[in-house]
């Protein structure tokens, strides 16, 4: 059979009718899968198995248990694992038996490293843990900014740097009222300063120095009514409200000329990207990653974490820059980026 192949004379195809081979598809269990980040991030050819329904939330995943993986219909059309965040609650010897299990399935993990840092944790040394053990495991790893990767010096080898993707889709044409300093406390997140003489001091150091007004958005709920009480009859120009709607949201961030992160830890920030995205500038705590995430240097400036003078200077300069558009095309970015993670997943199936 194998002469008489060879003796039969060969077609040519033009161009036009040879048929490409096409890529095959692959099916990632990302955990999560709908929340807007992975979603983003999705790759086309690429299929995330959806969220799990658990009284309505995606969490806590049963893959993150290694005995699910015991069961072989779990999983079973699974190529790779990718994690972004959700591991809170595991233990790190539960972290390090859920590593194991895919090593016995022989199913990939692909790890991205939002958060070094905890912002919800006070104490980080079980979190740290966990994120060695996964980075230690992960056949590859994603972290946000170089700041990030340097910080995982030991998994440098295998740590690729992919930005974080545009947020705000339909940007808003800005509505700029007078020089407006926004602070968005929402429900007073652990990872925020709750001391009202930090707002106290950066709105009356920076009056002192520039003409504008600091706007704090606080969200209308049992926890943040002592410092809603303690920031009125001040200068502060105090918003509270429930929770917006995007569009609102949007809309509320692009009346503000600058942006005042008050973290206090945490590593990157998606709220940075949304103020990017509307030609905000952002200052920003020296913890964390947050500086490596600027587009544009004059557009992030970093002070010292908790110091309201150091932040009312930061956004002195920012103020002077006035509103700064983001520098480069999120659209090519976007493509870029969904494009890296097709090859981080091609890559480790490949294997």
């Amino acid at each position: 059979m194998h002469a008489d192949r060879a003796a039969t004379p060969a077609t040519t195809a033009t161009p036009a009718t040879q048929a490409v081979p096409e890529t095959p598809r692959i099916t990632v269990l990302s955990i999560p899968a709908d929340h807007v980040y992975p979603a983003a991030v999705r790759p086309e050819r690429v299929d995330y198995l959806p969220d799990p329904d658990i009284d309505g939330n995606w969490w806590p995943h049963p893959a993150l248990e290694a005995q699910w993986w015991a069961d072989p219909d779990n999983g079973r059309d699974v190529d790779v694992v990718h994690l972004h965040f959700g591991f809170d609650h595991l233990s790190v010897e539960e972290t390090v038996e859920f590593t194991r299990a895919l090593e016995r399935r022989g199913v990939p993990l692909v790890v991205t490293v939002h958060d070094l840092d905890n912002p919800h944790l006070v104490e980080q040394a079980e979190h740290h843990e966990k994120v060695r053990v996964l980075v230690a495991a992960a056949a590859r790893v994603i972290t946000l900014t170089d700041a990030a990767r340097r910080q995982l010096a030991d998994a440098a080898s295998h740590t690729v740097v992919i930005p974080h993707p545009q947020v705000v889709r339909d940007v808003p044409d800005p509505r700029p009222d007078g020089r407006i300093v926004g602070v968005f406390l929402k429900s007073l997140r652990g990872n925020v300063v709750a001391d009202a003489d930090f707002y106290r001091t950066l709105a009356g150091t920076l009056a002192e120095h520039v003409d504008g007004t600091v706007r704090v958005h606080l969200h209308d709920v049992e926890q943040t009514r002592p410092l809603i009480a303690a920031l009125q009859d001040t200068a502060i120009d105090l918003r509270v409200h429930d929770p917006l709607p995007d569009d609102e949201l949007h809309a509320a961030v692009a009346e503000c000329t600058t942006v005042v992160l008050p973290y206090i830890r945490g590593t990157h920030s998606g709220w940075l990207e949304m103020c990017r995205d509307l030609g905000v500038t952002v200052a920003v705590p020296d913890c964390g990653c947050y500086l490596s995430q600027a587009d544009d240097p004059a557009a992030v400036v970093s002070y010292r974490t908790g110091d309201a003078v150091d932040a009312a200077a930061a956004v002195a300069r920012l103020l002077e820059s006035g509103r700064v558009p983001y520098r480069g095309d999120r659209d090519a970015q976007l493509a870029q980026i969904r494009a890296a993670h097709a090859a981080v997943y091609e890559e480790v199936t490949s294997r």
